[in-house]
C-alpha cells in the first residue's frame, strides 16, 4: 500500500495518454531525405526558418547541406547554435529572443537529443509567452506553437517523435520536462548521412539511450501490443547493428536502421513512457556532467537486476522476442527467471562490446542519499514502472553503479537488491 498514490496517479496518467493520443509527424527517411525535408518546409508555406543547432555540428559543416538546401527553397535562414549538451533554461531564453528577433515563420532542429529539446522548449515559450520552468508538466502550453520540423544527427534520444521536452536547471542541480502534444515535430528526416562522422563513444551512449527507451517502455505498466511492437522492434535493431555502427561509423545500413530503431523507440515512450533507469539518470547527468545515454547505459542493467524477481515473465518476454537465451535461441520451454537474466547478461555484453564501461566512479558517497531521493521523488507517480523501489533498493542499485557493491554473478544472485520487492498493484 505503500505506493497507493502513485499508483492511481499512473492510472490517471494511462487515461489521460488514450483520451488524448501523441500525434505523429510526417517521416522521411534514406539518404538525403533532409534536403527533402528542407523542400517540404517551404512547400508548406514557411518564408523563414530558425534553425537550431550547436556549435559542433556548426563546425564540422554537418548541418550545412541543410542550410543550402533550405536558401536553395527560397527560405530566409536563421541560425541559432548557442545549444549545449543538456540545455538550460538560460539557454532556451536566448533561444525565444532569437526567434522573436528573427521572425521565423519555422523552427527547424538539426542535432542529437538537446538542440531538439532546446527547439521545443523555445517554441512551447514562445507561443506561451512563459519562462520554461512555468511550463514543467504536463500540457501547459495553450496556445499554437511555430510550425517546427526536426532532423536527429544521432540515434538515440527519439526526441524527434516524443512530445517532451527535457531542461536543465543548473541552480536547482535538476532536470525538468516540458510535456504537450503541441510539441511534436510537423515532419522529420531520418538522414544516415548526417550521422556518418559520429564518433564511436557517442554513436555507442545514444544507442544504448534508445535500447533503454525500448526496454523501459517494453516493461511499463502502460505497454500496449502497439508500443510493444515498436520497443521489441527498436531493440532487435540495436542488438543487431549498434556494434556495426560502433565498429565503421560509415555503414550507411546500420546508421539507417539505429535511426529508425531511435524513432520506434521514442514512439514507444511517447505512450508508455520511462522508468527508474532515467529518473536516477537525470540526477547523475546535471551533478558530474556526464552524458545522458552514457549514464542510461550503465544504469540499465542495474535496474534490471532489480527488476528479476518481480518483473521476469516481462523481461522474458522481451527477451525471446530479441532472440535471447543461454543457447542464442529463444526456446519457448525456457523458463522466465533464466530468459529476464538473459536479457540482463545480453546488454552488459553490448555495452562491453562498444566501450562503456560497467560503473560509473564519478559518483561520491555523500551525494546518494539525495540522489535516491530525488530520482524517486521524480518517478513515483510520474512513471510506470513495472515494481516500486524504496529507498533502500534505490540507494543499493546507485551503489553497484558506482562500484561500491560487489556484484555477484548474474546466474548465482539468488535475488535483486534490497527488501522484499512491492509489486505495483495493476
Amino acid at each position: 500500500m505503500t505506493h497507493l498514490i502513485a499508483s492511481l496517479r499512473i492510472r490517471a496518467l494511462g487515461v489521460a495518454v488514450r483520451l488524448v493520443p501523441a500525434p505523429t509527424p510526417f517521416m522521411l527517411t534514406g539518404p538525403g531525405s533532409s534536403i527533402e525535408l528542407a523542400r517540404l518546409i517551404a512547400d508548406r508555406g514557411a518564408r523563414s526558418v530558425l534553425v537550431v543547432t550547436d556549435q559542433v555540428l556548426v563546425e564540422l559543416e554537418v548541418v550545412t547541406p541543410v542550410l543550402n538546401a533550405l536558401k536553395a527553397a527560397g527560405l530566409a535562414v536563421t541560425v541559432f547554435s548557442e545549444v549545449e549538451p543538456d540545455p538550460t533554461i538560460d539557454i532556451v531564453m536566448a533561444g525565444i529572443e532569437q526567434l522573436r528577433a528573427s521572425g521565423a515563420t519555422a523552427v527547424l532542429a538539426v542535432g542529437g537529443g538537446s538542440p531538439i529539446d532546446a527547439a521545443k522548449a523555445m517554441i512551447a515559450c514562445h507561443a506561451s509567452g512563459r519562462r520554461p520552468q512555468d511550463l514543467d508538466g504536463y500540457f501547459k502550453v495553450r496556445a499554437p506553437v511555430v510550425p517546427f520540423f526536426a532532423v536527429p544527427t544521432t540515434a538515440g534520444s527519439g526526441s524527434e517523435v516524443t512530445v517532451g521536452a527535457v531542461v536543465s536547471d543548473p541552480g536547482a542541480g535538476r532536470k525538468f520536462t516540458i510535456v504537450d502534444n503541441k510539441l511534436v515535430p510537423k515532419a522529420i528526416a531520418l538522414d544516415p548521412n548526417l550521422m556518418v562522422g559520429l564518433p564511436p563513444h557517442v554513436t555507442a551512449a545514444t544507442g544504448m539511450d534508445a535500447l533503454t527507451h525500448a526496454i523501459e517502455s517494453n516493461l511499463s505498466t502502460l505497454a500496449t501490443p502497439a508500443t510493444r511492437a515498436l520497443s521489441v522492434a527498436a531493440a532487435r535493431a540495436i542488438f543487431r547493428d549498434l556494434p556495426r555502427a560502433c565498429e565503421d561509423g560509415r555503414d550507411i545500413a546500420a546508421r539507417q536502421s539505429l535511426a529508425v530503431a531511435s524513432c520506434l523507440a521514442g514512439l514507444a515512450i511517447t505512450r508508455a513512457s520511462i522508468g527508474y533507469v532515467h529518473a536516477i539518470a537525470h540526477q547523475l547527468g546535471p551533478l558530474y556532467h556526464l552524458p545522458h545515454g552514457y549514464l542510461n547505459a550503465i544504469l540499465l542493467p542495474y535496474v534490471l537486476d532489480f527488476y528479476v524477481d518481480g518483473a521476469a515473465s516481462r523481461m522474458a518476454e522481451l527477451a525471446r522476442a530479441c532472440g535471447l537465451g543461454p543457447s542464442g535461441e529463444n526456446p519457448a520451454s525456457e523458463d522466465p527467471r533464466s530468459l529476464a537474466l538473459s536479457l540482463v547478461a545480453a546488454i552488459r555484453s553490448l555495452n562491453a562490446s562498444v566501450g562503456i564501461p560497467p560503473t560509473i566512479e564519478q559518483i561520491a558517497d555523500a551525494d546518494i542519499p539525495e540522489i535516491v531521493r530525488r530520482a524517486l521523488a521524480e518517478a513515483h507517480g510520474t512513471y510506470p514502472v513495472p515494481m516500486y523501489m524504496s529507498a533502500a533498493d534505490c540507494a543499493t542499485i546507485v551503489q553497484r553503479a558506482a562500484g561500491r557493491v560487489m556484484v555477484a554473478a548474474t546466474d548465482d544472485r539468488s535475488r535483486a537488491p534490497g527488501a522484499r520487492p512491492e509489486k505495483e498493484d495493476i
